[in-house]
């Protein structure tokens, strides 16, 4: 029976194969594309609005809103309270005109919607978030694989490339498109290191490596 080859090769079993040290692999100047597996989140490098903190700007403006709209919410309460006899404005409140409530009033009506807005807009950003799961290989970017060829591992990158070949994932992930540099995000299990045993090599880029040199 014809022996079935697996889609991947670790980095050790590919310096095994063609006679070489992992750092002589990884440093060759005809060296391959490496993969190191993710589970995870994943967004286009320039998506800036869906990677952590891309809604800063946003929640901020809410939150000022907010405060605002509750400032308001308290002067026209104490203002009708007063104008009903019901209260006693401190010496650091002025008596409001009617017409000075209603603009008060057009202030909070149109605070509450753009709160309800913003808010919105935030809990579809958290969900889009969470479809941007991809459970498999990334393309390990060039000075991740250099950290690792000099001291045998790097910190867990937070950039890498999305894989040229199909590669197992779900979710949305796969509408980045191939090459796209991309930025990780709650991978899990959280590692702090990534390390020579963590990248493998495609079985046909290998294949392809030594059909060019036969």
């Amino acid at each position: 029976m014809p022996t079935i080859e697996p889609l991947t090769l670790t980095l050790a079993e590919l310096a095994a194969r063609w006679q070489l040290s992992p750092q002589q692999v990884l440093q060759s100047p005809h060296a391959l594309p490496m993969y190191f597996y993710f589970d995870g989140l994943v967004f286009d490098f320039n998506d800036r609005w869906h990677r952590a903190n891309g809604d800063a700007s946003v929640q901020q403006t809410l939150d000022i809103h907010k405060t605002r709209l509750s400032t308001l919410e308290i002067d026209l309460q104490r203002q009708a309270m007063h104008k009903r006899g019901l209260l006693k404005l401190t010496q650091w409140e002025e008596t409001l005109s009617d017409e000075e409530m209603q603009s008060q009033q057009a202030e909070a009506d149109r605070l509450t919607e753009e709160i309800a807005r913003l808010a919105a807009q935030l809990k579809k950003r958290a969900e889009d978030r969470q479809r941007r799961v991809r459970n498999g290989l990334l393309r390990a970017a060039p000075r991740t694989l250099n950290d690792i060829a000099q001291r045998g591992q790097t910190r867990y990158p937070q950039f890498a490339y999305m894989p040229h070949a199909p590669q197992s994932s779900s979710g949305e992930a796969d509408t980045i498109p191939a090459g796209a540099v991309v930025a990780l995000e709650d991978g899990f299990p959280l590692q702090e290191l990534l390390t020579e045993a963590d990248l493998v090599a495609s079985m046909l880029d290998v294949r392809a490596a030594e059909d060019s040199v036969t």
